[in-house]
Order: structure tokens, then C-alpha cells, then sequence
């Protein structure tokens, strides 16, 4: 639940708030830490074992998913997490990073969390070609919790358009966050409005450096996964996740999302719906954002949507308030619910690795076993050559004079090559006649 903490000085009049969302039980640090010292676990020598699997790449360029995964868990100190992302990286290159443990990630992003290397989480995730880490909606609600509890706007912004990207809106504890952090990102950060941006491109200076290239690549963006503004990014996740709801606030956060998304026939055409709904309410700051928004290429669809905006009872506090009373209603609904299923998920995961490490000692033990037969069978050979020596003589001499004929056959045809090119003569260049 969101908390509010106020305290006050006897001889001052000055306030400190303190604001967080998720309380400490939502967190089930105690069902984690059961999780993490299990014996396979918490007997791990992490120095040592780095050491191993490192070796064991650079040597066979192989890497197993579930030592990976009992690295990430058997992380206890922020002097290994280069160690974890390098590892990371080895298994996405690998071709066991389909077998990559549920757990991996999820003790990934809680290690990041835990040691404060909150950038680099948000780097690894935005990366999934090279890393393969992806948020459960667990993992989501309290990486967005701690960020906006830091006022790091941006990043969590970041974070909830990994969920949009996603597109699994099952959560509405991780919606309500992604919708906060979105909307808190358009009213804190101080972007350029398109007037002012346009004056910062026209002073600007290009300076023109011309490359040679092998081939033109065609232009090509998926308006998706190839969004690098975070601004439209931003919008777009507000758009999509607040469609999902139909509350007055989420109404008014989708037609935000659709202005800085940048897609202004959705955002005509949802006007249009929500102008003809009696119980719809506009914020007086949703007006001013398209007011803001509003240039000569689109002037005539933000005439229309004012115009439309225009008949509708405006409200006229901001929409802080009821975003955090969405979140509010949701970590209501959804805490304990959210809570018994993680602690299920932690036990179901700690069979799964015991599974999978059985498995793998299983399947080492084969190929040794594999291995000592076919060492067996290469000193039977070599035992029983010596045993029937006398009786195989012929047949060895010949074996040995094949090959001897193979081997002045090569060399003389390395010798005639040789001669050859000695010999050879370029031919003579004349010009041409005129």
C-alpha cells in the first residue's frame, strides 16, 4: 500500500515524505532467503566456481544452464556481478540459452537490486540479444517500486516499456507501476516542447563526413522494438497499457500515451469515443499537454480533439493523486494473492534445479563412462595388435606400404608444383595498336 510518512521537527516547520508502495512482506525476503541456502547452493565456493566454468568455456566453448543458474543464486556480494553478467553473456551465446532457469532471471534482477547496480540491471534488460534477461511481473513490481521510490523516472519508464514490449498486461500491480512511472516521467523530466525542438535542430551544426560502404542497408523501423526515443517509447507504453482499463484515469493517461506515442488518429478517435460518454471527465493537464504538443502539421486533428474536448466537464486537480490511488487499489486486489504465488513459485523452482542438477550428473557421468569404454577399446586394439602380430604380418606390411605410396605421392606432386612455378614465364605485354 502506498504510505505517506510525515515527520515533523518540534522546532521546525520543514516536512520530510517518505514514499514507497509495496510493503516489506510483498518482497518475501524470507522465502527467498530459503530459497537461495539450498545445500546446492550454499556449499558453492563462488571463486572457485567462476573459476571452473570460465575455464571450461575458454577450453570447450561450453556452459550449462544450471550452473549459470546457481551462480546467479549463490551471488552474495556486488564484487561477483561482473563475474554473473559475463556468464550471462556466454550463455545467451551458447546454444543451451533455451534452457536458461526461470530463477536466472529473477535472481539476476534481485542481486542488481539488492547492491544497488540498478543502471546496469536496466542495461542488461534492455539488451536481451546479449544478456537473455527477461522481468517476470515479480521481479517488474519491485524493480518499479524501488525505482520510483528513487525518483529515476527514466529508468522506470524503461522498465515498464520492457512490459509493453512484452505485452503480457496480466498484472495490475505491474500496470498500475508502469502507468506512475510513465506519467511521472512527461510531468518531472523537462522535455523540449516540438517548437523548441525545432529552434535546437535549425542552430544546430551538421558537419557532413562521408564513409565507404559495401552496401546500403534500406531504412527500416517496426515502430515496436526499434523505438530509441523515450519519449514516444514512454507514450506508447502509457497508450497500450492503459487501454487495458476503463476507468476515467487510465482514459485520460491513454490519451496522453497517444500524444507523446505521437499517433494522432488514435488519439482523434479516442477523443471522439470518450467526448460521447456522459461519465468521462477531462484533467485540465491533459488539455494543457496538447496544447503544448500542438504544431502546424498536426493542428487541424488538435483543433478537432480540443474542439471535441471542449464539451466535456474538465477536472481541474492534477492526476498524481488518482494514479497512486489506481496503484493503491491494486496492491490491495492483488498483494496476498501475488505473495502466496511467489513463495509457490520459489519452492516449485528449488525442485526444478534439483532436477536439472541430477540431470547433469547424470549426463556427465555417461560421457565419462563413454569415455573410459572408448580409452578400453583403443588399448584392446593395441593389445590385440601385439598379441597376433606373426599371424597379421602381411597384412601389416601392406597397411605400410600403402601408405608410403601415398606419401611419395604427395611429394612429388609438391615437387612438380614447385617446378613449375619456378619455370614460369610471364607473358610479354605489348601495346596496343593504334
Amino acid at each position: 500500500m502506498f504510505r505517506s510518512v510525515r515527520l515533523l521537527a518540534t522546532n521546525s516547520l520543514s516536512v520530510t515524505a517518505r514514499n514507497t508502495f509495496l510493503t516489506n512482506e510483498y518482497k518475501c525476503i524470507n522465502a527467498w532467503k530459503t530459497q537461495v541456502n539450498h545445500p546446492i547452493i550454499s556449499k558453492v565456493n563462488i571463486g572457485e566456481f567462476y573459476a571452473t566454468l570460465d575455464q571450461n568455456y575458454s577450453s570447450k566453448g561450453v556452459i550449462s544452464a544450471i550452473d549459470v543458474d546457481i551462480f546467479a543464486n549463490a551471488v552474495k556480494d556486488p564484487m561477483y556481478l561482473e563475474e554473473l553478467k559475463d556468464l550471462l553473456h556466454k550463455l545467451r551465446l551458447s546454444a543451451e540459452t533455451g534452457k536458461t532457469l526461470e530463477s536466472t532471471h529473477h535472481a539476476t534482477v534481485r542481486n542488481y537490486m539488492e547492491f544497488g547496480n540498478i543502471q546496469d540491471l536496466v542495461d542488461i534488460l534492455k539488451d536481451p540479444i546479449n544478456y537473455g534477461i527477461f522481468l517476470d511481473f515479480y521481479a517488474a513490481n519491485l524493480l518499479l517500486n524501488k525505482l520510483i521510490k528513487s525518483a529515476s523516472y527514466e529508468m522506470a519508464a524503461n522498465v515498464a516499456s520492457l512490459i509493453m514490449l512484452q505485452e503480457d498486461y496480466s498484472n495490475d500491480i505491474t500496470c498500475a507501476l508502469c502507468q506512475y512511472a510513465c506519467y511521472k516521467l512527461f510531468t518531472e523530466n523537462k522535455f523540449l516542447t516540438p517548437q523548441q525542438q525545432n529552434e535546437v535542430d535549425k542552430n544546430k551544426k551538421v558537419e557532413e563526413i562521408k564513409i565507404r560502404i559495401k552496401y546500403l542497408r534500406n531504412p527500416y523501423n517496426d515502430d515496436h522494438f526499434d523505438i530509441d526515443d523515450i519519449k514516444v517509447l514512454s507514450g506508447k507504453t502509457l497508450a497500450w497499457i492503459s487501454k487495458q482499463f476503463e476507468d476515467n484515469t487510465s482514459n485520460n493517461l491513454q490519451i496522453l500515451g497517444w500524444l507523446y506515442y505521437k499517433n494522432y488518429d488514435k488519439l482523434l478517435s479516442l477523443v471522439q469515443q470518450l467526448s460521447s460518454n456522459s461519465s468521462f471527465k477531462v484533467y485540465r493537464e491533459v488539455i494543457d499537454c496538447l496544447k503544448s504538443e500542438t504544431t502546424e502539421d498536426i493542428k487541424d486533428e488538435m483543433d478537432k480533439a480540443m474542439t471535441l474536448l471542449g464539451n466535456v466537464e474538465i477536472i481541474e486537480g492534477k492526476m498524481e493523486e488518482p494514479i497512486k490511488n489506481l496503484v493503491e487499489n491494486a496492491i490491495n486486489r492483488c498483494q496476498n494473492k501475488d505473495i502466496l504465488f511467489q513463495e509457490k513459485i520459489f519452492k516449485e523452482w528449488e525442485i526444478v534445479r534439483e532436477k536439472e542438477f541430477q540431470n547433469q550428473i547424470e549426463r556427465l557421468s555417461r560421457i565419462k563412462r563413454v569415455q573410459s569404454i572408448e580409452e578400453k577399446q583403443k588399448q584392446l586394439q593395441t593389445e590385440e595388435q601385439k598379441l597376433w602380430f606373426f599371424e597379421n604380418e602381411e597384412k601389416i606390411d601392406l597397411q605400410i606400404e600403402e601408405k608410403e605410396q601415398m606419401e611419395d605421392k604427395t611429394q612429388i606432386k609438391s615437387k612438380t608444383q614447385d617446378k613449375s612455378d619456378e619455370d614460369y614465364i610471364p607473358p610479354e605485354i605489348l601495346p596496343k595498336k593504334k
